[in-house]
This record gives C-alpha cells, structure tokens and sequence, in this order.
C-alpha cells in the first residue's frame, strides 16, 4: 500500500443471485482512500454504493476483488478474524442511530470497547470524555429515548471512534436530522478529520459531499467520474 493510503480497493466486484439471474452490485470498484481524508460516496439509489460500504465494513465478502485497510487485507482474512478486524480498524455511524434503548449515553459507548482489552475504568473515562467533547456532558445518564436525534446521532459518533478506528463509515448520517443539527454533526466529522481520522460518508447530499474533500460518484456498480481516483 502506498503511503499514507488508509484504504486500498482493487477490482471490487459482488454479484447477488436473485434464482438464477445474477445481479451484479459492484462491477470492478478501485480506489483509494487517504489518512486523514474525508470522502463522499454518491449515486442513485441501487448504484452499489452500500454495497460498497458493506465490504468495506467487512460486513459482506466481495465476489472478486481486493480490499486492504490499514495495511490489513481484509478480502483474505479468516471469518473467525472479521469481527476483531471490524472492532480495531472501522467505526461505524448509521442512519438510524442503532443505539441500545436500555442503555444510557455513556453506556452506549463504553459497550463498543468491552471486546477490545480496555479496562472498566478507561472504558468509562474515555465515553465520558468522547461525549463530553461532543456537547453532551450533561446528558451522560439520558437514554436514547430521551435524547433528540441530533444527541443520538452524536453519542453514535463517540461510539463510532472509542475504540480510534483507522476509519469511519458513516451510512446517510444527516438523513433523519434538520439543517442546523446536519451542520453541527459534518463540523464533529471536520474535527476529526483535523486531528487525522478517515471519514468515509455515504451521502445523498449534495452540500454534506460540498464539505468533504472529494466525492465518490458510484452509478450502476462502477465508478462515475475522475474526482473518484
């Protein structure tokens, strides 16, 4: 992998069997990913786009194709060793929060370093700090439910990077949340950018892609246009 390069896809492929007609999700994805960047990825509904996510979060296995994180080829790695991969080197931000609504804020993010060798202690003075950083002090003990969306969104973010991923996939993080609470969160994904985290954010819009430093545009399973390279 070259230098600086936190995210190396090669002839990304995945082809779904619908019966016995093949679909043909991602047909032949390659691009790279930089240490430090933040990156769009766009394209229509059914472009491949999650799709691509989903290998890259090593949640699905490509048809064909290669995929290296952080120096970890993930595309050959046993599946007894992906959860570990996806624990250590990916953070992941969703949609609809996927928070546990029995548990508090801090809670939340403490569970996400129970697997990774991280003591009771620093597991809670790190969520606490996250949160804290993230505007959410005083919210420490609040349940999802009595959180607002933006809160939610936000405890996902300190969740996301509590265990400090090499990158962070954020699935449509602005699509359920108004304008101003949409800036606040793409500010938090800034800031982590400014301190050399990997943003990766599936988007559908356009003025989240405007503050990223470059868009990926996916359109029937491939790559689009020349910023992607």
């Amino acid at each position: 992998m070259d230098d600086g390069v936190i995210l190396q896809v090669e002839g990304l492929s995945k082809t779904y069997m619908q019966g016995k007609i093949p679909v043909h999700a991602l047909r032949g994805v390659s691009l790279s990913v930089k240490k430090g960047e933040m990156v769009a990825i766009m394209g229509p509904s059914g472009s491949g786009k999650s799709t691509l996510m989903a290998l890259v979060g090593c949640l699905e296995k490509a048809t064909s194709g290669k995929i290296v994180i952080d120096g970890v080829d993930v595309t050959t790695a046993p599946d007894k060793r992906l959860p570990r991969i996806r624990r250590e080197k990916l953070g992941f931000v969703f949609q609809h929060y996927n928070l546990l609504t029995a548990l508090s804020a801090i809670s939340n993010v403490e569970l996400a370093m129970r697997f990774s060798k991280v003591s009771k202690r620093e597991r809670l003075d790190r969520a606490k700090s996250l949160l804290v950083n993230l505007g959410l002090g005083n919210r420490l003990k609040h349940k999802p439910t009595e959180l607002s969306g933006g809160e939610q969104q936000r405890v996902s973010i300190a969740r996301a990077i509590a265990n400090r991923p090499a990158i962070v996939l954020a699935d449509e993080p602005t699509g359920e949340v108004d304008s101003k609470t949409r800036d606040a969160i793409i500010e938090i994904f800034e800031s982590l950018r400014a301190q050399g985290q990997t943003v990766i954010i599936v988007t559908h819009d356009q003025y989240v892609a405007d503050r990223c430093d470059r868009t990926i545009r996916i359109i029937d399973g491939g790559i689009a246009d020349a910023e992607s390279v």
